[in-house]
């Protein structure tokens, strides 16, 4: 049932964001094809920077066009996020969800998932516009990212195997760290909806509570850590010695460790409140 909700949840969203997926890439080409035509208009003749002109005016026009896709694709998913747990399980729409033969922690983790494909998706097509935006734009930025390239490729070659650890510790705490981002304002907004008015102020004051929590806890754990552990356990000594990239490595997973931690707080937070004081309205 849980990958029903899932698909649901998921044909839902896409129906709003397959097109700004699809119009950002678009955009960018564009741009960086206008970009490249003005160039190659202002170093020709006279007449040819007339009309590098009339293209300067389209380029300034497209990027405003550019930016103005990329900044809607990131805050259409935020509010996507938000409104899709708001309305699907603590307005009208949750009097439906909650009569499914399923249980809250599979509606929970089903807005949850489906968020962070679809937040990890936008990330990626943002990227991928920029990267279009570079590579076809002009001949000098697409020189400078191959000179960056073989930098990177010879800086992988050095440090080794180590660096692909890194990497995919790296990945996994960007996507855990989206995950726990989506469960914060989940939780947060579980708690506003337990204040009998102004339930949109109190997730506000929920999530601003939390996020000093979190904060104080952690900045609690990483001072008892550091009395506790040995000195050749500590910052300076890993980082400071031929041992940093085993540092690296370890501080990537206390930092999972700590998302997986938080992760698992929230949806608890979550689902208990759903489950035993939810007042749908």
């Amino acid at each position: 049932m849980l990958g029903k909700l899932i698909k649901y949840d998921l044909k839902s969203m896409s129906k709003a964001f397959v097109p700004m997926w699809i119009l950002a890439p678009v955009i960018a080409l564009l741009l960086s094809f206008s970009i490249r035509g003005t160039i190659a208009w202002a170093n020709s003749s006279m007449m040819g920077r007339m009309m590098g002109a009339g293209n300067g005016i389209l380029m300034v026009v497209m990027l405003l066009l550019f930016i103005s896709a990329i900044i809607g694709l990131f805050v259409m998913t935020v509010v996507f996020v938000i409104q899709r747990f708001w309305n699907g399980l603590l307005k009208e729409e949750g009097y439906l969800m909650f009569t499914l033969p399923v249980k809250t922690w599979e509606l929970i983790v089903s807005k949850a998932l489906t968020a962070t494909l679809i937040s990890c998706m936008s990330i990626l097509m943002g990227i991928f516009s920029g990267m279009i935006l570079a590579v076809f734009s002009t001949e000098e930025v697409v020189r400078s990212l191959a000179v960056a390239w073989k930098y990177v490729l010879s800086s992988m070659i050095d440090v080794g195997p180590v660096f692909w650890i890194n990497l995919i510790l790296f990945i996994m705490l960007t996507i855990l760290g989206t995950v726990g981002s989506i469960y914060h304002v989940y939780a947060a907004m579980a708690v506003g909806h337990l204040f009998q008015t102004h339930k949109v102020v109190g997730s506000c004051v929920a999530y601003i509570a939390m996020s000093v929590a979190v904060s104080i806890i952690g900045n609690i754990i990483s001072t008892v850590m550091n009395i506790i552990l040995p000195d050749n356990w500590s910052y300076y000594y890993w980082v400071g010695s031929s041992r940093n990239d085993a540092f690296s490595v370890m501080y990537l997973l206390y930092l999972i460790l700590a998302e997986i931690l938080q992760i698992i707080v929230m949806h608890v937070i979550t689902e208990r409140i759903l489950s035993t004081k939810l007042n749908l309205e």
